[in-house]
């Protein structure tokens, strides 16, 4: 006797025929997803970008205007033809210097906690990371004075030390992640062959370790390029300020010069971009291998 149990009907999709449709319409609506981001985070550039090549006259007209009509260099003009070249430099200064300093710091101090043991380790570093949940703003006025006391308000020193200080611990937790996905073999077989454990780590792991000394490098050059309070509390001539500063001077007391502004930011923009545009791969997988190997 034969039996129809188990046997599906002939007009019926099985249950292997809906999984592919079901991860086609998943993927569509996080692809839709990623493009609404995407504009979403790049209207404020595109529109800054927009005004930037308008005429002074155009760019409080009404109705506003996306695409600009006549394309005009004016505001990069007055822009580059003033201060801002030399805010420009300032802050490629102090950024290629924090990120110098943080990694000469927090290299060695992630390479220890993950080859040496010890007890209080894990709380240890808790407690230096923990540094970084007290707000910027409370920070600005001991910063001032201590600056202020060493005679370094209104140099690169301050500004690359302060930075350092306030990254290290981020980078620190992030190298460390990735050093412990390295194993601790090659850095005793390059003892055996008669490296120290200094020359091992800079000659095996850190090589090894592109990838998170490439995201650890980025994120902290963006952040020192970005930052603001701590950059006006403590500069004071108008030959000192970052960029992030000397934008905000061009909000005179009468108006706001918002083409000098746009074409500014826009300028702004390029260093970081282009960084990223360079060091995208490793940044994904090192910050992805750093953020997993942390816990």
């Amino acid at each position: 006797m034969t039996t129809t149990a188990g046997v599906r009907p002939a007009g019926g999709p099985g249950p292997g025929m809906r999984r592919p449709s079901r991860r086609r319409g998943w993927r569509i609506a996080a692809i839709v997803l990623v493009i609404l981001g995407v504009v979403v985070f790049s209207a404020n550039s595109l529109w800054a970008l927009s005004t930037s090549l308008k005429a002074p006259d155009d760019i409080l007209a009404y109705p506003p205007s996306l695409i600009p009509n006549p394309v005009s260099f004016d505001s990069y003009t007055r822009v580059l033809d003033g201060q801002f070249v030399r805010w420009f430099l300032n802050s490629l200064v102090v950024a290629v210097g924090t990120v110098v300093v943080v990694l000469a710091v927090s290299i060695p101090a992630a390479y220890g906690a993950t080859r040496f043991q010890f007890r209080g380790q894990t709380a240890l570093l808790f407690v230096i990371l923990a540094g970084m949940a007290v707000g910027q703003v409370a920070t600005v006025v001991p910063f001032y004075f201590l600056a202020s006391r060493l005679g370094l308000i209104d140099t690169y020193v301050v500004l690359i030390l302060v930075y350092s200080v306030w990254m290290t611990p981020l980078s620190v937790w992030l190298l460390r992640g990735y050093f412990k996905s390295i194993p601790v073999s090659l850095d005793e077989a390059a003892m055996l062959d008669g490296c120290t454990r200094f020359r091992a780590m800079l000659r095996v792991v850190v090589p090894l370790a592109r990838p998170g000394v490439a995201a650890a490098a980025l994120i902290v050059f963006v952040y020192a390029w970005n930052e603001f309070i701590l950059a006006v509390a403590l500069t004071m001539s108008d030959s000192m300020r970052t960029v992030p500063v000397g934008l905000h001077m061009f909000l005179a007391t009468y108006g706001v010069d918002w083409g000098a502004i746009s074409a500014g930011s826009i300028v702004s923009l390029l260093p970081v971009l282009m960084l990223f545009l360079v060091l995208q791969r490793q940044f994904v997988s090192g910050l992805t291998a750093g953020t997993l190997g942390s816990q």
